[in-house]
């Protein structure tokens, strides 16, 4: 046993220190932490011998339940609200369509059958929050572009399971009907969406109102509720992975104690959870198996990403644009939105199902699905911000604080930290602090400047280049942001402006 957890910690510390190569490179964590898992498996020079499909797949599941619920406490709920149509029809019609067109690609290209090359394509449906945002975060992509990659992949995921669940089950069976496929992925959707936001809602009032004797427990109590939800959906017939999302979403619509802590809490539980997860899907494959179906992997990559998506992004958007006017996308908005559709590790975790149902060429499919997941997230995350760049939707973004400064313990709901970045334009800039008028609910914390912390006294001077922290009673005033000019992200205890599951 003591082996055992010698290797498993070595290899959770070489994964999270390759975080710095991807942050660096822009090189989504999943290809670090999938090679990681690769090199130390059975064909790799690790030679740890591991094939537990079942285990992996159970695993998977709920690593990646975790990682939504997270997904839905760092979702910017107005970013949400406003891109909800958008990102949800992407998240269903388009995931329709580009498992009809990845599967007629892999039917040119490889000897599957339609019926098993439209299980990949199902497979292959979904993109990845995490991947997306972990190369987007920061940098400076349009809010509207940005709310709808975020919907649609922190969405899509119960759409594509049910689809790779139900041809795997014909495949195995040869039971299925269109109608009550189609049945059934709405009532999963429905039911799941139910059973989240009323979970959501009750875990909330549980979290306000319920004392216990330590605030460590809240961040454990959200994660408790949270899986419950996910389980009770399930069984209910309902999709666990819409619940458990709703559930965060709900969670960061609402003034909710201890939300600094929950969400500190809840961000390290994903990242541990994509940890785990990579390094399990590492290990199950085997490099020298890959090596002979890189070549209709390749095409396949090709046909996801220069046919499949961008088909199903237009389609999707010309269909929304047929029946409102309120979405119009440019033809640089669609280019970069079919290219941000990073894929993640729910494709590899699907690729599991044919294996387990003993679909015929089951093993093919999974090899497949590795090549194309990896390759794909590698160019597209390698490519996607020089690409925005270069179609001229980046906007310049203010530095991130260097320092948080967080309201830990029983803060009231609705208390925060706003961060503001002055530059040459802030009606602060240059003024003393006993000269701004500021109402007499907010207090300037701390500033920061050139690596220094300094006590903020009125008769000190704010500078170009300050980074101002500022307590409010109430961080949901639509005002704040402008209290001193301008101001462009926030540390609070009901919400940080960030977008996205742990890269």
């Amino acid at each position: 046993m003591d082996i055992v957890i010698l290797i498993a910690s070595l290899l959770v510390l070489a994964a999270i220190l390759s975080t710095r190569f991807a942050q660096r490179f822009g090189v989504p964590a999943l290809v670090l932490f999938v090679g990681i898992g690769m090199l130390a498996g059975s064909s790799g020079p690790g030679g740890i011998a591991f094939d537990n499909y079942a285990l992996s797949l159970n695993v998977g599941f709920l690593a990646l339940a975790v990682i939504l619920l997270s997904g839905g406490l760092d979702t910017n709920v107005r970013l949400f609200k406003a891109s909800v149509l958008p990102g949800a029809l992407l998240a269903t019609l388009g995931v329709f369509i580009k498992t009809l067109l990845l599967g007629g690609v892999a039917y040119a290209v490889t000897y599957l059958s339609f019926p098993e090359a439209l299980l990949l394509g199902a497979v292959l449906a979904p993109t990845d929050a995490a991947a997306v945002f972990s190369v987007l975060k920061g940098k400076g992509l349009p809010s509207r572009l940005r709310g709808i990659l975020e919907t649609e992949s922190s969405t899509n995921d119960p759409v594509s399971i049910y689809l790779t669940i139900a041809l795997a089950g014909f495949l195995s069976t040869g039971q299925a009907s269109a109608g009550g496929l189609l049945g059934g992925v709405v009532l999963q959707l429905v039911l799941g969406g139910v059973v989240g936001v009323v979970a959501g809602r009750l875990l909330t009032t549980l979290v306000n109102r319920v004392s216990v004797g330590s605030f460590g427990l809240y961040p454990v109590m959200v994660l408790a509720g949270g899986m419950l939800t996910y389980a009770l959906a399930n069984l209910v017939g309902g999709n666990g992975f819409l619940a458990i999302f709703l559930v965060g979403l709900v969670l960061t619509s609402q003034r909710v104690t201890y939300r600094q802590n929950i969400q500190h809490f809840m961000d390290s539980a994903a990242w541990g959870a994509q940890i785990v997860m990579f390094l399990l899907l590492g290990l199950l494959s085997f490099p020298d198996r890959l090596m002979l179906n890189v070549f209709p992997g390749l095409m396949i990559t090709v046909g996801a990403l220069i046919i499949a998506r961008p088909a199903s992004v237009v389609i999707t958007l010309w269909i929304l644009r047929r029946f409102t006017k309120h979405y119009a996308f440019n033809w640089k908005e669609q280019l970069l939105i079919s290219w941000a559709g990073l894929k993640g590790a729910v494709p590899i975790i699907l690729a599991i199902v044919p294996l387990l149902n003993s679909v015929s060429h089951g093993e093919f499919i999974f090899d497949v699905v590795f090549v194309v997941v990896i390759i794909g997230t590698a160019v597209q995350g390698l490519t996607v911000v020089p690409l925005a760049r270069w179609l001229n939707l980046l906007k310049a973004q203010p530095p991130e604080a260097p320092i948080y400064i967080e309201l830990g313990g029983a803060a009231p709901p609705g208390s925060g930290v706003l961060h503001i970045f002055l530059d040459d334009k802030n009606n602060a800039t240059g003024k003393r602090i006993q000269d701004l008028t500021l109402p007499d609910d907010l207090l300037i914390a701390a500033i920061y400047r050139h690596d220094k912390l300094i006590t903020p006294r009125g008769q000190e001077t704010l500078q170009q280049g300050d980074h101002l922290f500022i307590i409010s009673n109430n961080i949901d005033d639509p005002n704040l942001p402008n209290i001193l000019g301008r101001s462009k992200s926030k540390t609070t205890d009901v919400k940080p402006d960030t977008a996205g599951a742990a890269p």
